[in-house]
C-alpha cells in the first residue's frame, strides 16, 4: 500500500536551499510591438503599457515596478520562474519566452553567489516577450537533454495566458491567493535496487512501466469552507469520469488534490491513485463546492523519452544495518543526468513485509520537509546515522520533485518483491 499523505506532501522532502541570488533586469523600448495587429484598439495591450513584472514560482511571487521602461527583480537560484508583464491594473500582457520555454530555469548558473541576467531590450510577439539577450548558453548552462526535459514537462506553463487568470477577474490569480497550479505525478516500477557490491537492475531501460496522476494545488482564498474538489474534461474530448482519489486542506486553507482516470480491471500496485495513460491535452474544469468552475489548460503527454531515473544502491555495515544509500541518475537512453539541474528535492521511503497497519508496511523515511539540517543535501550519497535495521526490507522508493513542480516516485524492489 502506498502512503497517500506522504506522496501528496512530496514524499517527506529534502529541500535544496541555495544562497545564490539572481537579479534579472530588462528594458522595454518605446518601439515595442503590440501583440497583434488584428486586435481591436480596445483589446490591444502593447508591451509599452507594462507597469509591473510579476515573478512567480509555485505559490510564491514577487512584484516589481517598471520605471522609465526598465525593471529589475531578484530571486533565489535553484528553481524555475515565470516572468509575466502586467499593465497598470494588473492585466496580463505577456510572459518571458526564451530557449523554447515559458519558464526561466535558474539552475546551471555560471559563476558566483550573485548573478545578473540582463535580458536587454524586450519585444512582444502574441503573448511571448522576447529578449534580445538569450541567457541560455550564457548565464544558464544547460545541455540539450535538460532543456528538452523542461520543454516536455513544462506544457502547463505553455498556456500561461489562459491559466494565469482562471477566475477571469482581470487580476492574476496568485496576487489574491486564488491560484491553481496543475502538475503531474508519476509512479514508476523501476527495478531491483542495488545492495553493496550487487548492482541495481532496471526492469525496462525505457521506463515504460509508468503511471500517471494529476495534482492541483490551490490558494487559500479559493475555498474558505474547504468543500469538495472535482475535475472534469478535457472539454475537447472529455473522460467519462475523473476520480478525486485524495484531497487535503493544509493549515491556512491551501489545498492539494490528486486525480486519476478510472480504468476498469486495473490491478497495478498504483491503481488506487494513478492511471496507465497520461492525461489528455486540453481544457479541464476544476470545481470546488458550488463555486463556478475554473478553466485550466493542461497536458501531461508523458515524461518519455526525458525521464530521469534515480538508481539506488543500499550499503550495509558489518551488522547488516543500513549505513548509506548511493544514487546515480540516468536519462531513459542510458546517458548520465545531473539531478541538481532538474530536481529540487529528494526523499527515500523504505517499506518492509511488516510495519504499522496505518503505514502500509512503511519501515522508515529519510528526509523531512523543510528540515533546516538538510540544507546541503547530497543527491548522490545519503548517510544514515545511526544505521537502521532493514531486516524484511521489501522495496525502496526514491521520491523527487522537478523544477516545474511535477512529482515522481521510483519504486525499487528486492528479489522477493520483484
Amino acid at each position: 500500500m502506498v502512503s497517500v499523505l506522504l506522496i501528496l506532501a512530496q514524499c517527506d522532502i529534502f529541500r535544496t536551499i541555495t544562497e545564490t541570488k539572481v537579479r534579472i533586469r530588462g528594458s522595454i523600448p518605446v518601439s515595442a510591438m503590440s501583440k497583434s495587429a488584428t486586435l481591436s484598439a480596445e483589446d490591444t495591450l502593447h508591451l509599452e503599457a507594462a507597469k509591473y513584472v510579476l515573478l512567480f514560482s509555485g505559490n510564491e511571487y514577487a512584484l516589481a515596478n517598471i520605471q522609465d521602461g526598465t525593471f529589475a527583480i531578484s530571486t533565489s537560484a535553484g528553481g524555475a520562474v515565470v516572468l509575466a508583464f502586467l499593465d497598470s491594473v494588473y492585466r496580463y500582457i505577456g510572459n518571458l519566452f526564451c530557449g523554447g520555454l515559458n519558464v526561466l530555469p535558474l539552475v546551471g548558473l555560471s559563476g558566483g553567489l550573485n548573478i545578473l541576467i540582463d535580458l536587454g531590450d524586450l519585444s512582444l510577439n502574441e503573448y511571448a516577450v522576447i529578449p534580445t539577450h538569450d541567457p541560455f548558453g550564457n548565464e544558464i548552462l544547460l545541455g540539450e537533454n535538460e532543456i528538452a526535459f523542461l520543454q516536455q514537462l513544462g506544457r502547463y506553463y505553455a498556456s500561461i495566458a489562459g491559466n494565469i487568470d482562471s477566475d477571469h477577474d482581470n487580476i492574476p490569480d496568485i496576487l489574491n491567493e486564488k491560484q491553481i497550479l496543475l502538475s503531474g505525478m508519476f509512479f514508476i516500477r523501476s527495478g531491483l535496487y542495488g545492495k553493496n557490491a550487487s548492482e541495481a537492475v532496471i526492469f525496462n531501460s525505457t521506463g515504460t512501466d509508468i503511471r500517471y496522476s494529476l495534482r492541483a494545488e490551490g490558494g487559500k482564498n479559493i475555498s474558505p469552507e474547504q468543500e469538495d474538489i472535482r475535475l472534469s474534461g478535457p472539454l475537447e474530448d472529455p473522460y467519462e469520469e475523473i476520480i478525486t482519489w485524495q484531497q487535503l486542506y493544509l493549515d491556512g486553507g491551501d489545498f492539494i488534490a490528486g486525480f486519476k482516470v478510472e480504468t476498469p480491471n486495473d490491478t497495478h500496485m498504483f491503481a488506487g491513485l494513478s492511471s496507465p495513460a497520461p492525461f489528455k491535452m486540453g481544457t479541464y474544469l476544476l470545481t470546488v463546492g458550488d463555486q463556478p468552475g475554473r478553466s485550466l489548460e493542461y497536458s501531461s503527454e508523458g515524461v518519455l523519452p526525458y525521464l530521469i531515473i534515480p538508481v539506488p544502491t543500499i550499503h550495509t555495515n558489518n551488522e547488516g544495518k543500513l549505513s548509506s544509500v548511493s544514487l546515480n541518475y540516468r536519462f531513459a537512453d542510458g546517458s548520465e543526468a545531473d539531478p541538481g539541474l532538474l530536481f529540487n528535492d529528494l526523499s527515500l521511503q523504505f517499506d518492509g513485509t511488516y510495519g504499522d497497519a496505518g503505514e502500509g508496511g512503511r519501515m522508515f523515511t529519510i528526509g523531512n520537509l523543510y528540515d533546516e539540517s538538510m540544507r546541503d543535501v547530497d543527491f548522490y550519497e545519503i548517510r544514515v546515522s545511526p544505521p537502521r535495521d532493514i531486516n524484511g526490507l521489501l522495496r525502496v522508493s526514491v521520491c523527487c520533485t522537478d523544477l516545474l513542480g511535477n512529482g515522481y516516485e521510483f519504486t525499487w524492489f528486492n528479489e522477493i518483491g520483484s
